[in-house]
C-alpha cells in the first residue's frame, strides 16, 4: 500500500483541568499535564494507520517535524518497508538533531507504520514479531509528590494499586531532603510488607554523590531499582555509580535511538533498560534497542508516560522482546483509554496481549475531538 498522507493531532488538556481531576481521584498526582501528538498516516487504499509522539512542551515543534519533514519523505513510498523508511527519516535529518523533537517525531510515524503493517496482514504486532501470547506482568507509577499528600493518603493510594491487582510500584524521589524521601518509603514498606515491591524514579535530579548516599538508603530497605538517578547527559558517571551499588539502576527513557542507549548498555551504565515507542524512535527503534541489551544480559522494561497509542505500541514490543515487566499509571488519563480502548486489558497485574490486527487500537473520536488544540 502506498502512503498517500501523514497529518497530525495535536492533543492536550488545560492544566487547570487536569490537576483538578487527578487532586480529585486521588490516584497519583500527574507531574505535569499530559501533550500528545497523534500521527494519522493514510494508505492509497483508506486505511489509517496510528502513531503517538511524546511531546512534553514541544507540542508545536513535533506536530510540525511530523508534517513538514518526515510527511514528505515517507509520502508516495510503501508502507510496509518499515525499517527501510525509518532509516531514511534518520538520514535525511541528521542536521536537525539525534534526540528530543525529531526523535519523537520519527516514533508517532513508525508506530504508524507497524500498525498499517499489522493491519494489512490481519495480525497484531506482536505477532508479527514472533512475540508470546502471554500477559507481561505490569508494574504503577504513582507516588508523586503533592501538596495534599500526607503519609497516609501516600499509603492509601499505594493501598488501591494493589488492590488493583499490582504488587509492584514505582514511587517519585528527588525533589524533597533524602530523609524525607526515605521516610516516605519506609512507611509504605512497613504498611504493606513483603505485599509490596518499590522501585523509585529521580528523573535525572541527583548528583553522583547524592545518588550515592540515596543509593544505599535504598539499599537497606530493599528498593528494587533506581530508575535514572543522574542526568541522561552523563552516561560514565552512572556506570559508577551502577559500579558501585548494589540496587540495580535502570534507565533512560530520556536517551534516544540505539546508538546513545549503546553508550548506556556497553559501559554498563544501566542494569535494566528502559525505553519507550513513543519517545526512543518508535517501535523498530526499541526492537534493537532490546536486541542489544538482550546480548549485553540486560533485561528491558519499557517505559509509560502519555497517552494510551504510546503504550499499547511499547506492549507489542514488549512481547517480542520477552520483557519482565511494563510501566503504567493508573490515574485518569482520557488520552489513554479514550485512544487505546480495548487494547489495554489487564488481569491479576499482567497486561494481556491485543487482539486486533496491528495495535489493535479503537480511538475514540469524540475524546480525539474534545482535547484537540487548535
Amino acid at each position: 500500500m502506498k502512503i498517500s498522507k501523514v497529518e497530525t493531532i495535536r492533543i492536550g488538556q488545560p492544566t487547570s483541568e487536569f490537576y483538578e481531576r487527578d487532586a480529585l481521584a486521588m490516584v497519583g498526582g500527574a507531574e505535569h499535564p499530559m501533550e500528545i501528538t497523534i500521527v494519522r498516516v493514510e494508505t492509497s487504499n483508506g486505511e489509517l494507520g496510528y502513531g503517538e509522539c511524546v511531546s512534553y512542551g514541544g507540542l508545536e515543534p513535533v506536530a510540525v517535524s511530523v508534517e513538514k519533514v518526515l510527511g514528505p519523505l515517507v509520502k508516495g513510498e510503501e508502507s510496509s518497508i518499515i525499517t527501510r523508511l525509518w532509516d531514511k527519516m534518520y538520514m535525511a535529518t541528521f542536521r536537525l538533531g539525534r534526540r528530543g523533537v525529531i526523535i519523537s517525531a520519527m516514533s508517532g510515524v513508525d508506530i504508524a507504520l507497524w500498525d498499517l503493517l499489522g493491519k494489512e496482514l490481519g495480525a497484531p504486532i506482536y505477532k508479527l514479531l514472533g512475540g508470546a501470547n502471554r500477559g507481561v506482568k505490569g508494574y504503577v507509577t504513582g507516588g508523586y509528590y503533592r501538596a495534599d499528600k500526607d503519609i497516609p493518603r501516600l499509603i492509601e493510594e499505594e493501598r488501591g494499586y494493589l488492590k488493583a491487582g499490582f504488587d509492584t510500584v514505582k514511587m517519585k524521589i528527588g525533589a524533597l531532603p533524602l530523609a524525607q524521601d526515605v521516610k516516605r518509603i519506609r512507611n509504605v514498606k512497613e504498611a504493606f510488607g513483603e505485599k509490596i515491591n518499590i522501585a523509585v524514579d529521580a528523573n535525572n535530579t541527583f548528583d553522583f554523590n547524592s545518588a550515592l548516599r540515596m543509593g544505599r538508603e535504598l539499599e537497606k530497605l530493599g528498593v528494587i531499582f533506581f530508575e535514572e538517578p543522574i542526568p541522561t547527559d552523563q552516561p560514565a558517571l552512572s556506570a559508577e555509580l551502577a559500579r558501585t551499588l548494589d540496587i540495580p539502576v535502570a534507565g533512560y527513557e530520556t536517551a534516544y535511538t540505539l546508538y546513545e542507549f549503546r553508550d548506556f548498555i556497553e559501559s554498563h551504565a544501566v542494569d535494566i533498560v528502559q525505553n519507550d515507542a513513543a519517545w526512543n524512535g518508535g517501535i523498530t527503534e526499541v526492537l534493537r534497542i532490546g536486541t542489544l541489551a538482550r546480548a549485553h544480559g540486560f533485561p528491558v522494561i519499557p517505559h509509560y508516560s502519555a497517552g494510551g497509542i504510546g503504550f499499547v505500541a511499547s506492549l507489542h514490543a514488549a512481547l517480542a522482546m520477552d520483557s519482565p515487566m511494563i510501566e503504567f499509571h493508573l490515574r485518569p488519563n482520557p488520552f489513554r483509554d479514550g485512544l487505546a480502548g480495548e487494547a489495554i486489558r489487564h488481569e491479576k497485574g499482567k497486561f494481556l496481549p491485543p487482539k486486533k490486527p496491528g495495535l489493535g487500537i479503537s480511538p475514540d473520536e469524540k475524546v480525539i475531538d474534545k482535547y484537540t488544540l487548535k
